[in-house]
């Protein structure tokens, strides 16, 4: 009887454990911040696990998105609000996302291919700024 209850008390420790990880995990990764350049001619996004570079040339269309459209998620991250990794987007098809889904706006730049991504920065102010960076590199915006 005894030996029941220790191995239900390791248990015990063990889930409550990896339970504070997973929330440590998750604070992490939301408050981490995006970054996002244009060097040269090339677009340049890091945040965690999600890294792309796109260059300038290819691009078809930068957009501002003030909401997103509907998105279901393939592989990645996708807790509360932070959305990030491979997801089939409406009007996108599949593509790369990082994002914080209750701070729009939101940039989407699709490729002369058709890849797309989406992604944000730490706060409004700085996504509408460089959305204006970037669209004044591309021609056709």
């Amino acid at each position: 009887m005894k030996e029941r209850k220790l191995d239900l008390n390791w248990r015990v420790i063990f889930a409550a454990v990896l339970i504070l990880l997973i929330a440590a995990f998750i604070l992490f990764a939301i408050f981490t911040p995006r970054h996002a350049e244009i060097d040269g001619d090339t677009l340049r996004f890091k945040h965690l696990f999600t890294s792309f570079d796109v260059p300038l040339g290819d691009v078809a269309s930068v957009e501002l998105l003030d909401s997103l459209p509907s998105l279901n998620k393939v592989s990645g991250i996708g807790v509360f609000f932070l959305s990030e990794g491979t997801y089939r987007v409406d009007g996108y098809g599949t593509c790369t996302i990082s994002l914080n889904q209750s701070e729009p706006p939101f940039i989407a730049v699709t490729d002369k291919s058709g890849e797309s991504w989406l992604f944000s920065l730490n706060d409004q102010d700085t996504t509408r700024e460089f959305y204006g960076e970037l669209a004044d590199k591309i021609p056709q915006n």
